[in-house]
């Protein structure tokens, strides 16, 4: 049924996109993990809640210093059933999606990685015409926004790279590969893959992902 609403919804986000959107900037935060999934385990904690604490981190300043609009995929105590975060998202036509994990790096300096969605390098990036009263499948969501993806990932690795962040962290990507969590967006989404030897290492990278988001005050 989850499927099927999501294909409604594409349909319907097809034609709304052709006209210049009202909203407010809209940035969806997925933090990884929910109240069945702890998630994996880190130096003293786990997943789920560093990641938690990390979105709202990112919420606060995101609100206060860009005035963007933050929407999360969950609450504390909420279960996540499958294609749940692709509905929410393309059902507010938010203007990005970010899903946010963290897993336990032995070495000391953390670790940033970026993805997006990509299931045939050379298919996916193909020039389509998407008929807006056609359905889509689930699995071709992502299509309609590759190439806003690809920006937006290519916006944050060029800040992430930089000199002054370097000595904070290491940064990889950006990659496109399958990844379960992004199936079904039709809007420009990625993930951030995050490694600390330290459950509360993750405050040290609040300030450069902020940074990093800063394109999402002007238009994608």
């Amino acid at each position: 049924m989850t499927g099927i609403r999501i294909l409604l919804f594409i349909s319907m986000l097809v034609t709304s996109r052709l006209e210049a959107k009202q909203h407010p900037v809209t940035i969806m935060l997925d933090p990884a993990g929910h109240a069945r999934n702890t998630g994996r385990k880190l130096a003293n904690g786990f997943e789920r809640a560093e990641t938690l604490k990390l979105a709202e981190s990112l919420s606060t300043l995101l609100e206060d210093r860009y005035k963007l609009k933050v929407v999360f995929t969950r609450s504390p105590g909420e279960e996540i059933v499958p294609l749940q975060n692709a509905s929410f998202a393309n059902r507010l036509d938010v203007d990005f999606f970010l899903s946010l994990h963290i897993y336990k790096e032995e070495s000391a300096k953390p670790k940033i990685f970026a993805y997006h969605l990509v299931f045939n390098p050379i298919a996916d990036f193909a020039l389509r015409t998407i008929d807006p009263l056609s359905f889509i499948p689930v699995h071709q969501a992502h299509f309609m926004s590759i190439q806003r993806t690809v920006f937006a990932g290519n916006m944050m690795r060029s800040t992430l790279l930089r000199q002054e962040y370097q000595k904070l962290f290491d940064f990889y990507g950006l990659y496109g590969i399958p990844l379960k969590p992004l199936v079904g967006m039709s809007v420009p989404a990625l993930l951030l893959e995050i490694g600390i030897n330290e459950d509360d290492k993750w405050q040290s990278l609040v300030e450069p992902i902020i940074d990093s988001l800063f394109f999402l005050t002007r238009s994608m």
